[in-house]
């Protein structure tokens, strides 16, 4: 396909896939445009592609790989694979309960018949999250309504089946549940008892609780911890304050009846939902968080089934999207015009059981390696590449811009008494920065601070001198009834005499 421009005077060619795009997007849009409005559109298409960093992406999938492996058939809107740079985990098939595996990463093997396993829920697990701040701890949520925090040993030989935390609350099974990202042990979750609930991990203390009406498909915390996002069965993504406990944006993203999802795109002020149309295709919306009445730009995607699983990159602006029971990841990036740009896809004969996106610091930088999937299939785990090829091996500053650091930003009291911090962010150049989250840290239950504990001690001295002056009070009185026993006994004595000499006076 090309096309003469009559200003410049020669033939300028487009590939076939770009300019089949133009074509309908002249058609959809302004189906009254000439040749000149053509040129002038095709020639905007242009500047934008040579604007992206990223067209030249593509997928490769790395040869050794996890064999051996079973998965849940449990339905759920969660990904059901969750990694850091330690290890990875996803729900195990399992007759009775609910048991999760986990395995280190950067170790592909063929799996033994038998492998220890997390054991513990009564029901199934519908998702789970590793703390970005502690590679060694794990939280599941379950069909039994309850969530667990798990510690992940670092000998990981035997079945764990004494959870660290259990947080309880939730009536019916768990939907969704995430960490915050700055905040230490804050844990945001939705069931389908229609309530999102935040917990304080560590007290045991479910600190919030909104009613969100209807069935979660989904849920994502803003960048800096501010809002909550949820999409639920009505159609109808929610952005919620969780410390004032109310819904500050409802937002009737589309139309189709089919699950739908809502993230924020890091510190751009934008959200993406992605759903269904009224005529079964999916398609993605971009909206500006401060004008939430109509979309920025709307893509359709295709008109396949399965319920769109977006993972969104804020340090590059890049959006990998993909779909359960499909081989295809897509590529895409944010322009400038906030519309997402596809820049390729990695394809694959075996549809993905359940996908993960890694974290950035587990990359391979000198490979150009710019983000990394976990993908589970039928029989086996593969780790998936994506690679910005570049003709020098030296650190690509411009493609590893710095990343989420595993420190945390705020503590947990901090955070709920008001407080707002972006996560810390950290060098990804090789030898900058030693992983703080891959140091092998317990968690546990905390009892009383020392100021309550200082506070119940005074209380509690309090109370014992209190007591006892209560007790010298009753032994006062004992005694005072007791003379008062002997003054009436006196007195009745008294006046037995005297009617006595009464009557002998009379006689």
């Amino acid at each position: 396909f090309f096309f003469f421009s009559s200003r410049r005077r020669h033939t300028r060619f487009l590939p076939v896939s770009w300019a089949r795009r133009c074509v309908q997007e002249t058609v959809s849009t302004q189906s009254t445009w000439g040749y000149q409005d053509l040129c002038k559109f095709i020639s905007n298409t242009f500047k934008m592609i040579a604007n992206l960093r990223f067209r030249h992406i593509y997928g490769d999938a790395i040869r050794e790989k996890y064999d051996g492996t079973e998965y849940t058939t449990t339905s759920s809107e969660s990904c059901l694979l969750k990694g850091n740079n330690t290890f990875f985990a996803w729900p195990w098939r399992s007759t009775g309960g609910g048991t999760v595996a986990v395995l280190r990463s950067n170790n592909p093997h063929r799996l033994p018949v038998q492998i220890p396993l997390i054991r513990g829920h009564a029901g199934p697990i519908h998702d789970l999250d590793f703390n970005p701040f502690n590679d060694y701890v794990l939280a599941t949520g379950s069909e039994d309504t309850t969530i667990k925090i798990w510690n992940i040993p670092e000998e990981y030989t035997q079945d764990l089946n004494e959870p660290a935390i259990t947080l309880t609350g939730h009536q019916k099974k768990i939907g969704l549940i995430q960490f915050h990202p700055s905040a230490e042990n804050v844990l945001a979750s939705v069931s389908y008892d229609e309530t999102l609930r935040i917990w304080d991990v560590v007290k045991q203390e479910q600190r919030s609780q909104i009613n969100i009406k209807e069935t979660p498909y989904g849920l994502d915390w803003s960048l800096d911890g501010k809002l909550v996002a949820t999409a639920s069965r009505d159609k109808v993504c929610k952005l919620i304050d969780p410390r004032a406990n109310q819904i500050v944006h409802s937002i009737s993203a589309h139309e189709g009846p089919k699950s739908q999802k809502f993230i924020f795109l890091g510190t751009t002020g934008y959200g993406l939902s992605c759903g269904f149309s009224k005529t079964f295709e999916r398609e993605l919306k971009v909206w500006d968080l401060n004008k939430l009445d109509t979309p920025v730009s709307v893509t359709s995607v295709d008109s396949a089934a399965g319920a769109l699983l977006p993972f969104f990159d804020e340090d590059t602006g890049c959006l990998y999207l993909t779909s359960k029971g499909e081989g295809l990841i897509r590529f895409y990036e944010l322009t400038d015009e906030k519309k997402f740009h596809l820049n390729g896809d990695y394809r694959s004969n075996v549809p993905g059981r359940a996908y993960g996106f890694l974290p950035k610091t587990s990359l391979d930088v000198s490979k150009h390696e710019i983000a990394r999937f976990l993908k589970l299939t039928d029989n086996y785990i593969e780790s998936i590449r994506i690679i910005c090829p570049r003709k020098s091996d030296d650190f690509q500053e411009d493609l590893f811009p710095e990343a989420r650091s595993e420190e945390p930003a705020l503590t947990a009291d901090e955070w709920f008494s008001g407080r707002d911090e972006l996560p810390k962010r950290r060098s990804l150049r090789p030898g900058a920065h030693t992983a703080a989250g891959g140091q092998v840290r317990a968690i546990k239950a905390s009892g009383p601070s020392q100021e309550l504990q200082e506070r119940i001690e005074k209380l509690t001295a309090l109370v014992g001198d209190l007591e006892t002056t209560v007790n010298n009070l009753q032994g006062q009185v004992g005694e005072r009834d007791q003379v008062i026993q002997e003054l009436r006994a006196q007195i009745q004595q008294l006046q037995t005499e005297n009617d006595t000499l009464k009557a002998q006076g009379s006689q």
